[in-house]
């Protein structure tokens, strides 16, 4: 990939490791987005545990175990809304996605959130690239091929003007030092360097890419299903979402199954 920086570059050998790896627990996403299902604590049997605690000294080993009473009580709990057992399951996720994409996905707040930070590292030079399918409504272009070509060229020169500037101000820090203007680097990191990127990454469009884990449980994650893979939802996020849910349901196919039945009468109620 042409015009890349080291960060980059590494990222994109993880993320090719990662597929290798994972393949079951990882997708592609657009141009350069990326998505892993990496860790799970706790199944359906540690629902159903949970729900029971009040009632009785039962416990299900694994969800292997379950009987059809089970299925059943696991389903009567989502459907009535007994949220709390669905909150001892969780998830991390690592994605790479656009900057806007994150902008709305983090306003799922009950989750926690790890981001990459371009306060400590240069950004990932590449931007999102909408397809053919992005960037059209009901089969029409709103973008046609001359602004997607003016589009990724602005990218481009964004990402330019970021090491330009950021190897001069570099190279004024280091002059400064030589003349005995600024003191000797010591350990640990560079603060001028530090606010440099600060500054520098203002000029950065949400179309630039960033590195998350996102770690979640059940309860929250079936509202972000449930609201990002509308039909309305952005495209971008919803593609996210929709793979989000691929994972989650090779993963843990029963609470997938009971989970869908749920919001389909959930909708159907509504409509």
């Amino acid at each position: 990939m042409e015009g890349i920086n080291k960060a980059t570059a590494e990222i994109i050998a993880e993320m090719d490791q990662r597929l290798t790896l994972n393949p079951e627990g990882t997708r592609r996403i657009g141009n350069f987005g990326f998505i892993e299902l990496e860790e799970t604590w706790g199944d359906e049997a540690t629902i159903i545990n949970t729900a029971r605690i009040s009632s009785t000294n039962q416990r299900l080993r694994s969800r292997n175990d379950f009987s059809e009473r089970d299925t059943d009580l696991l389903y009567q709990l989502l459907r009535d809304a007994h949220g709390t057992p669905f909150e001892t399951v969780y998830f991390r996720y690592r994605f790479i996605a656009p900057i806007f994409v994150l902008r709305q996905w983090v306003k799922h707040r009950i989750s926690s959130w790890n981001e990459f930070s371009m306060r400590y590292r240069k950004p990932i030079s590449v931007a999102y690239i909408p397809d053919l399918e992005a960037r059209s409504v009901d089969g029409f272009p709103v973008l046609d091929d001359q602004a997607l070509g003016e589009y990724e060229a602005l990218m481009k020169q964004l990402f330019a003007w970021y090491e330009t500037q950021y190897q001069s101000a570099c190279q004024r820090i280091d002059g400064a030092r030589e003349q005995g203007a600024l003191p000797a680097k010591s350990g640990g990191r560079d603060p001028y360097r530090g606010r440099a990127r600060e500054l520098l990454r203002n000029a950065m469009p949400v179309a630039a890419y960033s590195d998350v884990y996102w770690t979640v449980n059940f309860r929250s994650l079936m509202n972000f299903f449930q609201l990002r893979r509308k039909a309305d939802a952005q495209y971008e996020i919803r593609q996210y979402a929709d793979a989000a849910f691929a994972l989650f349901t090779a993963r843990l196919p029963l609470l997938a199954r009971t989970m869908q039945r749920v919001l389909d009468e959930n909708g159907r109620s509504s409509a």
